[in-house]
């Protein structure tokens, strides 16, 4: 038998067959593979611009971005557990107990001072709640932070009976949700700060390393003298601190709590944060991936919008962009292991 003619294609191969493609060859490759969500949103912005007038104009691009503002906060929180290899489902109750907590102290004659501390200091004690049920009593974070949204939606209708607070919210909170500053609004700007704080940590800090590592290999990075029980409930504790930025943003925005306020922020923040990993650093949840898929669905659901599209083509939009982040993630790991 000739073993020439039938040996296969060793992945020592095909990465020898892909330098030897052409510089154009190579450039296709990485915008569809590595750049795909960015060449998308590109795409979207320039089709949007020809069909709808309204879609680059300043008014919609401040709101637009005022309103990602928490959606960004939520993606952030989504993250942190992530990069350690957990989930927290219990992110979308969390937000709109958070916002109702504020409203209900601010209903309660507490002032700006009260509120906004509390506010954070209840997320963080909530997202410590879902650390300490994973790793401590070793309950899968699915099951545990799944459990401690469902009690926190109970708590939510509790606080308020089931009714919108509107009366007695602090006006700095609505300055920071409603307010301007050089075009742009207040939470936008404190977002913006957010992301950068996130960027350096996650990426320049012992830190952000540590826990990449423990995303990377949970025992290995335990084995490497990192304490990988007390970063994951750093992690989540960290999460509960975004969330309640975020619902302190929210809370600003609209002025009041709405009691069923929150669950529908779940899946747009998780589909951002899987998208990430196709941007920037591919394969690795990142923040530079995270603000470029945020304003992606922004755009997408913004312009459906203004071009009429019905109320359901939001979840099927950020559905298929989600189905998309998968699929190019899956391409970008295998470029890579050739």
């Amino acid at each position: 038998m000739n073993t020439a003619t039938t040996r296969t294609e060793s992945p020592r191969d095909a990465a020898f067959e892909t330098r030897k493609a052409g510089p154009i060859r190579r450039f296709v490759d990485m915008v569809l593979v590595r750049y795909a969500s960015v060449a998308l949103l590109l795409a979207l912005i320039v089709a949007f611009s020809f069909l709808s007038p309204q879609f680059l104009t300043n008014r919609n691009w401040q709101n637009l971005l005022v309103v990602q503002s928490v959606v960004t906060c939520m993606c952030f929180a989504a993250t942190m557990p992530l990069i350690v290899g957990e989930f927290d489902l219990s992110l979308g109750s969390m937000i709109g107990f958070l916002a109702m907590f504020g409203a209900y102290l601010g209903e309660e004659g507490f002032t700006a001072e009260i509120v906004i501390p509390g506010m954070l200091i209840a997320g963080v004690l909530v997202g410590l709640i879902n650390g300490l049920l994973t790793v401590k009593l070793h309950i899968s974070s699915f099951i545990a932070t799944l459990g401690t949204g469902i009690v926190l939606s109970g708590v939510t209708l509790g606080i308020s009976n089931g009714q919108v607070l509107f009366s007695g919210i602090p006006k700095l909170l609505t300055t920071i949700g409603q307010g301007r500053w050089l075009g742009l609004g207040v939470s936008v700007w404190l977002t913006l700060v957010l992301a950068l704080i996130m960027f350096f940590v996650l990426e320049h800090t012992p830190f952000g390393r540590r826990l990449y590592a423990i995303g990377g290999s949970e025992r290995v990075a335990f084995l490497a003298g990192v304490p990988t029980g007390k970063m994951k409930i750093t992690a989540f504790a960290v999460a509960g601190l975004l969330v309640g930025v975020g619902a302190i943003f929210a809370l600003g925005q609209t002025g009041a709590g709405n009691p069923s306020f929150g669950p529908e922020l779940l899946l747009p923040a998780y589909a951002a944060a899987f998208l990430s990993v196709t941007t920037y650093r591919p394969g690795y949840y990142n923040v530079p991936g995270i603000v470029v898929a945020i304003i992606l669905l922004a755009v997408g659901f913004n312009g459906m919008n203004l071009l009429g599209a019905p109320f359901w083509a939001q979840p099927i939009f950020n559905g298929a962009v989600l189905l998309l982040a998968v699929v190019t993630a899956r391409a970008e790991s295998r470029q890579i292991k050739n």
